[in-house]
Formats: structure tokens, sequence, C-alpha cells
């Protein structure tokens, strides 16, 4: 008889820490969110402690489309790091120039 293969995984993360005070991280948010977020989806935005993470899931109260999303912004976030979580709360992670696009945007 042999015996079971035990597996394991040791998650390792690597969080860059901007440290520019001048950069509103939320403000960056929530402008990104504006440019690609779907209309059927509704995102809440806090600010986080550690590393900039989302989550995502069906609002069965709101129709069959729905969907909520959390984005957590650290105040080290870099825009990078911003970008990438929105690009995917999103959906659009295939996108080549998604990234580009979100960075170099200019509010109007």
């Amino acid at each position: 008889m042999t015996k079971p293969a035990h597996i394991w995984i040791d998650r390792k993360q690597v969080i860059y820490h901007d440290d520019d005070r001048s950069f509103d991280r939320i403000s960056f948010a929530l402008r990104a969110l504006r440019l690609v977020m779907p209309a059927e989806m509704t995102v809440a935005v806090c600010e986080g402690r550690h590393a900039v993470w989302t989550d995502q899931g069906k609002n069965l109260r709101a129709g069959n489309d729905a969907r909520w999303g959390i984005l957590s912004v650290p105040p080290h976030a870099s825009r990078v790091d911003i970008a990438i979580a929105v690009a995917q709360l999103a959906g659009k992670t295939e996108d080549p120039f998604i990234i580009d696009m979100l960075l170099h945007h200019e509010p109007s």
C-alpha cells in the first residue's frame, strides 16, 4: 500500500511600498473603477493595511448579472498594484493595454 502524497504550498507575497505621500490612492482607485467597471457591478473601496486585495461575488438580491466587489487599498500601494486589482475586478486582465490605460488616463 502506498502512502498518500502530501502537498504543502507556502504562499509568499511580495509587497511593493510606494512612499509617495502626495498620491491619493483612493481617488486613483475610484477613477480607475469608473473607467472600466461594468454597470452591473457595485464595488466598495476601503483603506487597507498590508496589501492591495480584491474580492467579488454574485449579488443575489439585485438580479441575474449583478455582482459585488471589494477593493482594499493600503496607504503604501503603488499605482500599478491598484490598476492590476481594478482590472481583475472588471474581468479585463486579458486586455493587453488595460493597465497602461489606467495608469496614464488624465482625469477630465
